[in-house]
């Protein structure tokens, strides 16, 4: 049994998550499903302090001991609460617009008492959770057949109009020209109504986009359906290890290996994506810093060019080792929202994007993963995300605009990053038109 014949079993119940992974990428050797969660934490819109809702994940119980089979992922590997953090929750309390966010959650993780953990690598799986009876009540669920899943369409997906972006990248150069911000992230929107299952919408983004850091996890009131490939931070509760891989820099890919490698030359030596890449790398320095033990941060593989679906991308490894006093909290407070979708200055950068986007970023750009069940944390960054609620999907793309930067290439380059969703769309109506009936794709 695979990842996808699991989710299609759980499919009718409630609570379902999937942390999709990509076997033979760093951050991918491991997939976890799940249902049915024991318990929820939330906060919502206007709530002052939502990152704080982190001590309860942290007071929930650790495991200490190593694993209990030969093999099986360790604690500090294996989820106990799944969710996300909204990038709005870095504006949650403060005095900005409502803007419709009042009463939305800005913070939604699930505590599940057991998971199936799959090692991609080696082609194994096991149960995990609290105690054996939940491990025999999940397997007492994988053993129903596979839900058939409902065939799903995007119907008239929209970006919103293309003045309106190229008008606020305008007025954001205004803003680096004047020396307010160095750099900041605008996104631009697109609006579709889903019919069918938004799993089945999952399941062709997992074939359109495969990455190391997938999720579709249902918080009750939507689903969110994310394909991302950069991490955003994972910090190891015993070793104290803390890593973010921030993303900045996008060529699209070639047809052919050769021509991809050179154009990874090209973009590994493109003056403005390595100077956008450079500001948010000298960032996330800063901001792991303040959790650090002094002289411990460090930059690993600069400026290395990594491949994914239809784009190569810029990433860089900065680590540190954590103070013996820091907790979840500490480290959520120190470095969110990410980065490499904010700007720098990031306080600037944020107060710029509310005033120069159309629309509230919900969960797009925030953080989502798990808290581990040795009590460290797994994130990534919520971009190629898809939240779905009452058959409407909002997606959003966007880039970091410098002050090279050239308006309608990073117009293009919200279009070529929201090409998953419009590969994903044209399966969907492949498998609607070739099959006639619900189905699974695997």
């Amino acid at each position: 049994m695979g990842p996808a014949e699991a989710t299609a079993r759980l499919a009718s119940d409630p609570g379902l998550c999937w942390l999709d992974g990509h076997k033979g990428h760093r951050d991918g050797r491991y997939a976890f499903v799940a249902s049915c969660p024991v318990e929820r934490v939330r906060a919502s819109w206007p709530d002052r302090a939502p990152l704080a809702a982190f001590a309860r994940l942290e007071a929930a119980q650790r495991d200490a001991d190593p694993s209990p089979l030969p093999g099986a992922p360790s604690p500090a590997d294996v989820p106990r609460f799944v969710g996300y953090v909204a990038y709005d929750a870095c504006l949650s309390g403060r005095d900005v617009p409502e803007r419709g966010r009042a009463g939305k959650p800005v913070l939604d993780f699930a505590r599940y008492d057991a998971v199936v953990a799959f090692d991609l690598g080696a082609d194994r799986c096991f149960v995990v959770g609290d105690d054996r009876a939940a491990c025999e009540r999940l397997l007492a669920r994988l053993t129903r057949a596979p839900a058939a899943i409902e065939p799903a369409r995007l119907v008239a997906p929209q970006f919103r109009p293309a003045s309106e972006h190229l008008s606020a990248i305008e007025r954001a150069l205004e803003h680096i020209a004047a020396g307010d911000v160095y750099q900041v992230n605008l996104a631009r929107e697109l609006r579709a109504s889903l019919t069918g299952a938004p799993l089945a919408l999952f399941k062709a983004l997992r074939v359109a986009s495969p990455v190391p850091l997938g999720l579709y996890y249902d918080d009750g009131e939507r689903v969110i359906a994310a394909r991302t490939m950069e991490r955003f931070l994972r910090w190891g509760r015993v070793d104290r290890t803390l890593i973010t891989r921030p993303i900045k820099g996008t060529l699209a890919r070639a047809d052919s290996g050769a021509r991809d490698a050179m154009l990874s030359g090209v973009l590994a030596a493109d003056e403005k994506e390595r100077a956008e890449h450079a500001m948010i790398v000298d960032l996330m320095r800063n901001d792991l810093s303040r959790v650090a033990e002094l002289g411990s941060v460090q930059l690993e593989g600069v400026f290395q060019v990594e491949p994914f679906a239809r784009l190569l991308h810029l990433v860089s490894t900065v680590r540190c080792t954590t103070r013996p006093d820091v907790g979840l909290c500490d480290v959520l407070e120190a470095t969110f929202p990410p980065g490499s979708v904010t700007g720098a200055p990031k306080l600037a950068a944020v107060d710029l994007i509310e005033a120069l986007e159309a629309v509230p970023r919900d969960v797009y750009t925030g953080a989502l993963g798990f808290v581990d069940r040795a009590g460290g944390l797994s994130l990534a960054v919520a971009i190629r995300t898809a939240i779905v609620e009452a058959q409407e999907l909002r997606y959003f793309a966007g880039g970091g605009i410098v002050e090279a930067s050239d308006p309608e290439r990073e117009l293009r380059e919200t279009e070529l990053k929201a090409r998953v969703l419009f590969d994903a769309a044209e399966l969907l109506a492949q498998e609607h038109d070739n099959l006639g009936r619900p189905a699974v794709l695997r």
